[in-house]
């Protein structure tokens, strides 16, 4: 009897049982990997946009702390600064941006952001204050067999501290032991070693006011410095820029963290920190621009002040985000206002700042909502107009105490 071999194999139904089931396995595990590692991405890209967000905040936290360090928190009425001279001097200076001038993308659509621009004026420079050996017409010599002479100053620091390049006018401080003060400008210096016998010195202008003996013809009684000014300090002073700035503008000095794109870079803006020239009429230092905060999309400032009118009283007031009135009144910048417009700046006490950061990208499951009023949370930001969804935002507010400012108590 013949014996039949047995067959073995899968039917077109099974098979296709099979593909069916496997197709679905797959395209699960596809969907849950894909959604996994978009989650992912959005977690990192959110700690990363937290992260410049807190390194923004704190650089700008340590320059607003130090508004006012060795200089005046209004030279126009500090009763120290004698003899008074242009410009006006203030330690914090705030002003709106004017919506002409808006430097942020889409603003039509993002509305309600209206950055600020916030200014310092203080010794960003060094921690240091130089201590005199004579000031003799327009040249002030300088003690260089101190300790801190001997440690730091080398002739590249003194350059920097007093003579930068650029062309730019170093403007110092000169303290007399009695506490008086005056601004003036350094026009040219020599550095000389701890142990030279000849004494570094710097040549400024205009010549510093004597009182005494030793006077200057024609010099302002009780004004200025005492004698032939030894004992006396200087120290560098600075003026210090934050404000957000577009990319279009910024492209020629920060080229390479902008794109090629014109149209590209003009929807980027960033938290920019410069120094200014103290002229007449400030003007920016080449070369002295940084980012601080990449993508930043709103910076706004409001400020506590101290307004009781006695001496040894205290009223303090904190004024709501969009206070301009006041914010004009206490902050506004006295070198375009002029010193007979009715500002306090000595009374400021505290700032408080709110730093806005977008993420890089606009993502299309992130919908759009264009906030309803002012109060609203800024939470999204509108990058293209032609694309879904939105960017994400996140917030920081900091309030920074001013003690230099207040140290000095003017009101």
């Amino acid at each position: 009897m013949k014996r039949t071999t047995a067959q073995h194999g899968f039917t077109i139904v099974e098979l296709m049982v099979s593909i069916t089931i496997t197709s679905i396995v797959v395209g699960a595990l596809y969907s849950v990997s894909r959604a996994t590692t978009e989650t992912f991405n959005q977690q990192q890209r959110a700690a990363e946009m937290q992260l410049r967000l807190r390194l923004a905040m704190e650089r700008l936290r340590a320059d607003v702390a130090r508004a006012g360090y060795m200089g005046t928190p209004n030279s126009d009425i500090d009763p120290r600064v004698c003899p008074k001279r242009a410009p006006v001097l203030q330690g914090l200076s705030i002003a709106r941006i004017a919506a002409g001038s808006n430097p942020v993308p889409n603003s039509a659509i993002n509305t309600f952001i209206t950055p600020v621009a916030l200014r310092m004026v203080g010794n960003y420079t060094t921690a240091d204050e130089y201590l005199v050996e004579s000031v003799e017409g327009n040249r002030i010599r300088l003690q260089h067999r101190t300790p801190i002479w001997g440690a730091r100053m080398t002739q590249a620091e003194f350059n920097r501290v007093f003579l930068p390049g650029g062309g730019r006018a170093r403007m110092i401080r000169l303290t007399s032991p009695t506490g008086s003060t005056q601004f003036v400008r350094v026009t040219s210096g020599a550095w000389q070693r701890y142990d030279a016998v000849s004494n570094p010195y710097i040549d400024v202008s205009p010549t510093p006011t004597l009182v005494g003996e030793s006077s200057m013809s024609g010099a302002t009684s009780g004004c200025g410095i005492v004698g032939i000014g030894t004992g006396s300090t200087v120290a560098p002073i600075d003026m210090v820029d934050y404000r957000i700035r577009n990319g279009t503008s910024m492209r020629a000095t920060l080229g390479d963290l902008y794109p090629a794109d014109a149209a590209e870079a003009a929807l980027k803006s960033d938290l920019v920190r410069s120094e200014w020239a103290l002229d007449a009429v400030p003007t920016e230092i080449p070369g002295s621009a940084q980012l601080v905060g990449e993508y930043a999309v709103d910076f706004d400032a409001t400020i506590t002040v101290d307004e009781a009118t006695g001496t040894g009283a205290v009223a303090m007031r904190a004024f709501a985000w969009g206070d301009d009135t006041n914010l004009t009144r206490y902050a506004d910048d006295m070198i375009s206002s002029g010193t007979t417009a009715g500002r306090f700046p000595q009374r400021i006490r505290s700032v408080l700042l709110r730093l806005s950061i977008r993420d890089r990208t606009q993502d299309p499951a992130f919908g759009w909502v264009p906030r309803a009023t002012s109060t609203d949370p800024l939470t999204r930001f509108r990058v293209y107009n032609d694309r879904l969804g939105a960017a994400r935002v996140r917030s920081l507010t900091s309030e920074v105490v001013l003690p230099n400012l207040a140290a000095r108590n003017l009101r």
